[in-house]
């Protein structure tokens, strides 16, 4: 009986200890999460903080209805330039899908609504990177998810945003959907990716703000190389065969696939015929057809 008392009060004590253990770690703000425990997220939307630096960042972090689903990616979201984490939300189906599909999505905010594309003339000087290091660090305290499956998709500014990343994150991404915003032309001869990685751009043809044609942005002194370019330097980046295959989804889109690549990657560009600047149309779908696999 004293051994089955003084077990008893083992336990107890312990008991205590990860209470007040939790207690403390809930509601810490930091680059390296708040402390929560895996599956304490509810479904739904949670605004998150962080610090880069000396730098608060945030960003919206969903949680899909579906939070059982294994082996799970985790989809980063970058905005256009001026947009947000949350009208990015609004205007995707990023959510809505993910609550089917069971992917983790967080929508990342740029310092003033812009991100650090790491170009001269980009519209911040904020350590974007390291933030999207830190966010992912935050993310995998608080979910779980699959690190052989993290994925950015961004838009506009956003896109050449992800652009940089696949130059200097291969080796924690998985896939980069660039949209509307093709490799800097300035980064090109400088993206050295520690490993090949997919690729999924997508850009349409009557885009007036960043031509899929390649040259100077409108407003703007970046100069970003063409969709097929960006995508055949990609292709090139990723020891693919060096001539593409064509392929017709609709009359509208256009799909051009490097095949053959290193590590059994793919690089691939939707050509929208006619599309205009905005976040395609069924966006997380799209994503959702090209996910790595487990």
């Amino acid at each position: 009986m004293p051994t089955q008392f003084a077990r008893r009060a083992t336990y107890l004590v312990l008991g205590a200890l990860l209470i007040g253990g939790l207690q403390l770690g809930a509601g810490t703000v930091g680059a390296q999460g708040r402390g929560v425990a895996p599956h304490a997220l509810s479904p739904g939307d949670h605004p998150e903080k962080l610090m880069v630096g000396n730098v608060a960042r945030t960003f919206v972090l969903h949680v899909p209805t579906n939070n059982t689903a294994v082996h799970r990616p985790l989809l980063l979201i970058y905005h256009g330039a001026g947009g947000s984490s949350q009208s990015t939300e609004n205007q995707t189906d990023f959510s809505q899908v993910a609550d089917t599909t069971g992917e983790v999505v967080a929508y990342l905010q740029g310092v003033n609504n812009h991100w650090n594309e790491q170009v001269a003339g980009a519209p911040s000087t904020a350590d974007d990177v390291g933030y999207t290091k830190a966010a992912i660090t935050m993310i995998e305290r608080l979910l779980p998810f699959d690190h052989k499956r993290i994925v950015a998709v961004g838009f506009s500014n956003g896109a050449l945003m992800v652009e940089d990343l696949g130059c200097k994150l291969a080796g924690t991404l998985a896939l980069i959907v660039p949209v509307e915003g093709e490799l800097a032309a300035a980064t090109s001869p400088t993206c050295k990716p520690s490993r090949p990685i997919r690729v999924y751009e997508i850009h349409g043809t009557a885009d007036t703000v960043i031509s899929y044609y390649g040259g100077k942005i409108a407003g703007h002194p970046v100069v970003v190389l063409s969709a097929p370019k960006s995508v055949a330097r990609w292709a090139h980046l990723g020891h693919c065969a060096v001539t593409p295959k064509t392929s017709s989804v609709s009359s509208s889109v256009k799909l051009t696939t490097y095949s053959r690549c290193r590590n059994k990657v793919g690089v691939v560009l939707r050509t929208l015929i006619g599309g205009v600047h905005q976040w395609t149309n069924g966006i997380g779908e799209i994503v959702a057809g090209v996910l790595p696999p487990p």
